[in-house]
């Protein structure tokens, strides 16, 4: 029997990674997202996200090269004060079939932030997406409309992660590679 065969062995292009800059919820804002979006969720005949997996992309860049991770994850992002962030909004998207909450208004310093991190990924060459940055938390995917309420949850921010996504049968496992506090 013979080992498997990677494919930098193999003479062949390194594998790429699906990495994205999000916020990412501590575990008490995690476990009231999860109270708060329960009824929805079930509502919406959905598949929860798992609860490890909760956070609010800010930067999605796509699978990269190795050689790409090593210069994002030596990056500094621009510097911002921690925020508040109040999750009160449900919305469902139809194309995807994306249950999520997100603010009823944007605090200008998260539309601030996200401006300023894409701004220094364009001087690295990365693209941003055309679409305007909207943003907002999953919470179910394969998922119908809900109507109704979810209780407000106030998430106190203060930093951000790089992610990696790997997929898994389930659902998507998320890694954190690295974090980095706002001052």
């Amino acid at each position: 029997m013979t080992a498997p065969v990677s494919a930098a062995q193999a003479g062949g292009p390194a594998p790429r990674r699906r990495v994205f800059f999000a916020l990412w919820p501590d575990a008490a804002t995690r476990k009231a997202i999860v109270r708060a979006s329960r009824q929805a969720v079930r509502r919406s005949g959905g598949r929860a996200v798992p609860e490890a997996n909760l956070h609010i992309t800010l930067a999605f860049l796509g699978p990269i090269t190795p050689e790409d991770l090593d210069r994002v994850l030596a990056i500094e992002p621009p510097p911002c004060r921690p925020f508040g962030l109040r999750l009160e909004r449900l919305g469902f998207w139809d194309g995807s079939r994306v249950l999520w909450i997100g603010p009823a208004e944007t605090p200008p310093a998260l539309l601030e932030f996200e401006q300023a991190l894409w701004d220094g990924l364009v001087a690295l060459g990365f693209t941003r997406e055309r679409r305007i940055y909207q943003p907002h938390l999953t919470v179910a995917r394969k998922a119908q409309a809900a109507r109704g309420e979810v209780t407000a949850v106030t998430w106190p921010v203060s930093g951000i992660a790089l992610v990696e996504s790997r997929p898994s049968p389930r659902s998507a496992r998320y890694e954190v590679l690295r974090e980095w506090a706002f001052a």
